[in-house]
């Protein structure tokens, strides 16, 4: 799909969830490199993130904004607009239905460009930590490390308090 060949190379290499060719090994290698690290260094202290009902909590809004910056337009952008923004529910309890409701955000489960969407709406959050110093190794600065709406945050200890106020 074109919109997935413009959405991938946007997303860190540090993400290791819904990203073909990378997966859970991939990740417990990576941690397991930034605490063999921090223990040769000084303090590091790690924030352990879990989005709750990630895929829910996107905003429809923000996430067109990204997908305009990387030239998403034309069908490609009407179809998403109408795939998240064209979703109506209803409760049931019992023998009544409410009223149908407009569903104002997040992206839908089970649909094959959620993932990506998600991707690339978390990428934009956590490309604020870029700014922070994190833990070198290999010669690159790793700050972060996610897997699907799991993310890890590490920094020296003279850092954590700017890590938590961006998070």
């Amino acid at each position: 799909m074109r919109v997935r060949n413009k959405i991938r190379p946007e997303i860190g290499d540090t993400m290791c969830g819904f990203v073909q060719g990378k997966g859970t090994t991939n990740a417990v290698y990576m941690l397991r490199m930034i605490i063999e690290r921090a223990w040769k260094c000084r303090r590091t202290y790690t924030c352990f993130i879990d989005y709750t009902k990630a895929f829910d909590r996107v905003k429809h809004w923000e996430m067109i904004k990204q997908l305009k910056q990387l030239h998403v337009d034309g069908k490609d952008l009407r179809i998403i607009k109408n795939i998240c923004w064209q979703q109506t529910a209803a409760v049931r309890i019992e023998n009544e239905t409410s009223p149908f409701q407009m569903i104002k955000r997040g992206v839908r489960q089970g649909c094959v460009l959620s993932p990506d969407l998600f991707n690339l709406y978390s990428e934009t959050i956590l490309r604020n930590l870029d700014e922070y110093p994190g833990i070198r190794k290999g010669g690159r600065m790793i700050n972060n490390l996610r897997y699907a709406d799991d993310t890890v945050g590490g920094r020296m200890i003279n850092n954590l308090r700017y890590a938590d106020d961006t998070v």
